[in-house]
Order: C-alpha cells, then structure tokens, then sequence
C-alpha cells in the first residue's frame, strides 16, 4: 500500500535534493524528477484506482488527510501531467537563470497538488495552495516575462484569500474546519457567504470569466515546458474548489421551476458560458499559440462550470471527464507546441510555416489534441461535450446551450489555425534545417495522444470511477452498459466504440485511395506565382497573419473592456500604494507618527 503521507514527502525530498544535484549536473536533476514524478503518479493510479491508499500513518504531525474518489481522480490526472511534462526538463531547463531551483520548485508544487486534494481540512486546503501559488509565481518568471507571475499571484492570492474568508465564516458558524462537516452544516446568510467565496476562489484559479486575465498572460509567457502543466493541471485546482461550492454547498432553496435549478447555480451557469463564448473569440484573434491555447483552456473552463452548476448526475459525468479530457487535450496541444518553439525559437504563428515534413510526429500530437479540444470524435473532447449538452439541453436552458454549441463550434476555428500557420502554411526559409523533437520529447506526447484516442473509444471504465464520485456526492450513477460500451444519456444512447469504428473505416479508406491513385507533382511550398510573377517575398503572403480578419472586425472594439477594467483597477491599487507610502514611510517622522496616532485613536473611539 502506499500512503498519501510518504509520497508526499518523497516529492519534498526529491525537491530539496535535485536542487542541490543540479548545481552538479542539471541533466542528473531533471532525471530525478523524471524518476520521482512517475513513482508517485503510478503510486496514485495503482492503488488510487482499488481505493488502497493510506491515510492515517501519520509521519506529518499535526496534518490530516482522507481519501475520496473526487480527491483521488483530480490528483492521478494532475500527476499524470506533471510525470508527462517532466520528460522535457532536460531540454529546457539548462537554458534558464534560476536552472538549479527549477525542478525543486515543480516538485515541491506537485507535493502541494497531493495535499489539497486529499487534506480533509480547509486550513491545510489553503497551506497547500498557497504552497502551489507560491512554487508557480517563481517557476512562471523563467519564462520570458516576470510581469506575468505578478498577474498570475494578483488573480491567485484574490483568490486565495476569499477563500479563506469563506473558511473563517463556516469556522464561526460550525466551528470546525472539517471539510465534510463543515460544509454540510452550513446554512442562511452564512452558507451564501461560503458560496460566493468559494466561488471566487474557484474562479480564479481555473480562469474563467470574469477572474480570466491573468491566463493567457501567465500561460503564454510561462517556460515552455511548464505551460502543459499550468493548463493541463494546475488550473484543475479551480475545479475542485468548484466543486466544493457548486455541490456541497447549498446557499438557497429557491429554485426556478421551469429547470428546477436554484437561482445562484444559473447565474453561476451563465457565467461559465459566457467564458465559453469570450475565451472562443479572444482565442480566435491571438497570433501567439500558447497565448491562444490559453485562452482555450478559459473557454473549456467555462464547460467544467456549466456541467457542475446543473446538479445532475450526466451533467457531472460530463464535467468529470471533461476534466480529463481537457488535461489530456491541453497538455498534448501545449506539449507539441514546446516541441515547435525549441526547434523553431518561437511561438508566434506569423513567424512559421510548413514544418509537418520537418515534425511530423509532432504535428499529428497537435492534429489529435484539437481534435479532442474541439469535441470531434473518436476522442475524449466528444465524450464529455456530448454528456454536457445531453444535460444542457434536458434542463431546457436555451441560452446556455447556444454558447456551448457555439464554443465547440468555435474551438475548431481557433485550434485549426496553429495546425494551418504552423504546420500546413508556407516554409519558412529559416527553417528548412530544423528537425523532429528529440526521442524523449516524443514518447510522453505519444503516450498522451494514445489516451486521448483511447478516452473517445473506451470511456466506461473511467466513467464507471466518476460514477463512484457522483455516489460519493450523494447523486445516482449515470447508465453505463458496459458489454455493449454504449453510453444512456437523455436523448439517446452513444456508442463510442462503433463510433471509432467508423471513423477508423474512414480512414484506412482513406489511406489507400491515397496510396494506389496517381500522385501530383510534389513542389516545394515556396513554389508561388502570381499574374505571371514570381514572388521573391513569399512570407508576406503567409496566411497564418489575420487569419479570421472578416469575423475579428465584427467584435475587436469590445475585446478590451474587461482588460481595461482591470488595469484601471490595478492603477488605482497602485495610486493607494503610493498614498500609504507617503504617509507611512514618508521622510518626515512626525508625518508618519501623526497619521499612526490619528489611525489608532479613530480604532480606539469606535470601541468606545
């Protein structure tokens, strides 16, 4: 058996001693990390799987854990993803300032997934994100920009600190910070504060509207090897602090009678559609391709918020899974993009074109990351879309159905043009030379693209864990019809597994159309003329530049409101930092003292 206890003081001492290993040789510290993130994601697999791990051994006093489905299924996805990203530390990581406190840093941060996730008490739940929040702002700065770790922790410690206040409210009312008793003791004006708090924190560190700056900031200027990990992973937190709320939570019996759906949950669920539809546009308009992954990943957060603010046992299948599906999707689509700024030295899709010959491998990571991402099947993507809308359209919310169809529609339009500009456009002459990712690049992105496949053609024995979370969480188990592999929804019954048949048909088809018919000339993709004249500058007519001009114009001028807002604010915030330094830290003495004395008496006159 393994203990939750030890592995996470195996990620601890495996932090502390590749920080001093890499100070010897930072190839040997990046293998450690290897080596210590796939013990403990094959620890939490095998034994999180056949409910077999320990909680009570005790070697951190004074910390508690527990361990529940929820808390298990997050936490093998999360490390999943770290034991996944952690191949292409070697690649990356000899490159940045700060090399040596690089893999102690992303180890110490995946320790701190371990603890939120099983701790069963809401003060240790903020000691582990905050020892997240704090690894991730010193790991996001090795990045290309230092700016951005100051918007990631601004949007982080708001965040953090609602909930906090949350915590407190149920202490006072409960008085415990027990999880599972200090939720489901709460009630009145008391559990809407809980509600609402929580929500803000959940918010926050998943990304979605209207708390979603700091992600294509923090994402798109985060090391290249790191980004899978802030997507794919971190952003889950976000989820689960979700969840608490949505689920446990019950902040008001009033219901709207038509979907029998209380008052908060749908405003909550039109929020996450409106991320759904603002991350589709803002993504379409990014040239940058993690910028444009980032803003993805706020448009599939706002799929996670809708499928949990329904309170139905399909629509939580499909947000469970959709939280697989995206991990693995992002992470894939993130990866194979690192892959293309190590071997390129950019991620602009403007300054790219024509590298499937050159990345071949890589290019069919992408193709199947998108795929999944846009809700196309055979892949996870379509499995999960498909239990949400199922459960979107059941509860006849019109409007919220409109922005889901419309993100999935959407997600295909800005997923194709990194496959378009990058892979299918015109080569670059700069280019010609570069070469296929390195081996140990390649196998996690093959490995994360299988289970993608194998997620859209085999999702019952997943979906038979998730159905273990909903009975964990007091609701009935989705159908499952596992002989058949078909799947029951409201308006009738998928089968996955015939699906990918099809699919599979389609294209060996396909294939050998393509091998027996007569080829066309093969020409080099700078082979262009126009009017009967060469183009001796072929790179201005790449059409990766204002890909979606026509659609972009119809909405530009409202894009940046929401960014305004927030440096409006982020000013004022500054302007009162400069006030409290005047009076507090001014060069006179008796300035300071008087406004300290004036502060105190006003306190002590207010308890008179």
């Amino acid at each position: 058996m393994a203990s939750i206890e030890i592995l996470i003081l195996i990620l601890v001492a495996s932090g502390i001693l590749s920080y001093f290993l890499s100070k010897l040789n930072t190839t040997a510290g990046s293998i450690l990390t290897i080596f210590s993130t796939m013990f403990v994601f094959a620890s939490l697999a095998y034994y999180g799987f056949n409910d077999a791990l320990v909680t009570t051994v005790n070697y951190l006093p004074g910390f508690s854990f527990e361990f529940t489905y929820l808390g298990a299924y997050f936490a093998i996805i999360v490390a999943f993803v770290y034991s996944m990203v952690s191949f292409f530390h070697p690649y990356f990581v000899e490159k940045y300032q700060y090399k040596n406190a690089y893999n102690m840093l992303f180890l110490l941060s995946l320790a701190g997934v371990l603890g939120a996730f099983f701790t069963d008490n809401f003060l240790q739940l903020f000691f582990f994100f905050e020892l997240i929040v704090w690894t991730t702002m010193f790991l996001i700065p090795l990045g290309k920009s230092k700016s951005a770790a100051v918007s990631y922790f601004g949007f982080s410690a708001a965040g953090s600190f609602a909930m906090l206040f949350g915590i407190f409210v149920m202490f006072k009312e409960v008085g415990s910070f027990d999880i599972t008793a200090g939720l489901a003791s709460l009630s009145g004006t008391n559990a809407v504060l809980v509600f609402i708090s929580f929500l803000i924190a959940g918010f926050a560190k998943l990304g979605v509207f209207p708390l979603h700056i700091w992600l294509p900031v923090a994402h798109g200027n985060a090391p290249h090897p790191f980004s899978p990990v802030l997507s794919g992973a971190l952003v889950k937190l976000g989820a689960f602090v979700a969840v608490l709320a949505l689920v446990r939570i019950s902040p008001a019996s009033s219901v709207i009678s038509a979907i029998s759906l209380p008052y908060a949950h749908y405003i909550v669920a039109l929020l996450g559609s409106l991320s759904i539809v603002f991350g589709t546009l803002m993504a379409i308009r990014e040239d940058d391709a993690k910028k444009l992954l980032a803003y993805s990943s706020m448009s599939h957060g706002g799929y996670i918020i809708v499928a949990f603010s329904l309170l139905d046992s399909v629509a939580f299948a499909g947000g469970f899974y959709h939280i697989l599906a995206h991990a693995l999707a992002s992470a894939g689509a993130f990866m194979a993009i690192a892959a293309v700024a190590r071997q390129t030295g950019t991620t602009k899709m403007s300054e790219m074109g024509g590298i499937i010959h050159k990345m071949p491998i890589t290019y069919i990571v992408y193709l199947v990351a998108i795929i999944s991402m846009a809700g196309i099947p055979p892949m996870g993507g379509f499995i999960s879309k498909w239990l949400i809308f199922q459960a979107v359209i059941d509860k006849g919310l019109i409007f919220i159905t409109i922005a889901v169809f419309f993100g999935s529609i959407g997600s295909f339009l800005y997923v194709f043009r990194p496959l378009a500009a990058l892979f299918l456009g015109q080569e670059f002459p700069q280019f010609k030379k570069i070469k296929e990712a390195p081996i140990l690049m390649l196998l996690p992105m093959i490995i994360i693209t299988l289970l993608n496949i194998y997620t859209g053609v085999l999702p019952n024995a997943l979906l038979g864990f998730i159905n273990q979370i909903n009975g964990e969480l007091g609701y009935a188990p989705m159908v499952i019809d596992s002989p058949a592999f078909t799947l029951t929804g409201y308006n009738g019954v998928l089968h996955p597994l015939l699906i990918a048949g099809i699919f599979g048909f389609g294209v060996v088809v396909a294939f050998i159309i393509f091998i027996l018919l007569k080829k066309s000339r093969q020409v080099s993709l700078m082979d262009t003329y126009t009017a009967a004249n060469f183009i001796h500058t072929e790179e201005l007519l790449h059409y990766s530049v204002d890909f979606y001009a026509p659609l972009e114009r119809l909405y530009e001028k409202y894009t940046t409101k929401m960014t305004d807002f927030y440096d409006g604010l982020a000013n004022k915030v500054k302007e009162l930092g400069k006030l409290a330094k005047y009076l507090f830290m001014s060069k006179y003495v008796e300035v300071a003292i008087f406004w300290i004395v004036a502060i105190l008496a006003f306190l002590l006159w207010g308890e008179l």
